[in-house]
């Protein structure tokens, strides 16, 4: 009669890994604003959010209303991008705040507002568009996530005259 050899405690931890559903090890997407120690998400260098506005659905349409030229991030709190970018776009609104150019920053919580997310055609995160006279322009903002480079394109987008934008 042949002998079975034991199973090591390796070859047992491999069999459990293959009989488990690999599903079941996937955090649930109701979870993800749930703080999880293991993910690194990058620090905020700039907390100064002064000059960016929050919006939502029930101030949106009447802050747009209110404003000619109107920046908007639509972003994700748990998306490593939005995270990324949230200080570089509070630097850029407060640079341009302190040029004194009649433009807002703004920004979104695209899991808190769906709706007005899904209306403004927001598929991935952060999206970042352009509204003038209350009506999005459909040139969203593609380009460096740097102070500069935002500064520039809003200001580009805008059509104003800076030439002085980062000196003086």
């Amino acid at each position: 009669m042949a002998v079975m050899p034991m199973p090591t405690p390796r070859s047992l931890i491999l069999l459990l890994l293959l009989a488990t559903p690999f599903f079941i090890l996937l955090p649930h997407p109701s979870a993800a604003s749930v703080s999880h120690p293991d993910l690194i998400l990058p620090k905020v260098v700039n907390d100064n959010e002064a000059h960016v506005v929050v919006l939502t659905a029930a101030n949106f349409s009447s802050f747009l209303a209110a404003r000619r030229h109107v920046v908007v991030d639509f972003y994700a709190p748990w998306c490593y991008w939005s995270c990324k970018l949230a200080p570089e776009y509070a630097a850029a609104a407060s640079h341009l705040a302190d040029k004194g150019l009649d433009v807002a920053l703004a920004k979104v919580d695209a899991t808190q507002e769906r709706q007005l997310a899904r209306a403004h055609g927001v598929e991935g995160y952060p999206t970042v568009l352009f509204f003038v006279d209350g009506v999005p322009r459909h040139y969203p903002y593609y380009g460096e996530r740097t102070k500069p480079a935002m500064a520039a394109g809003v200001v580009d987008r805008t059509g104003f005259s800076m030439p002085n934008l980062f000196f003086g």
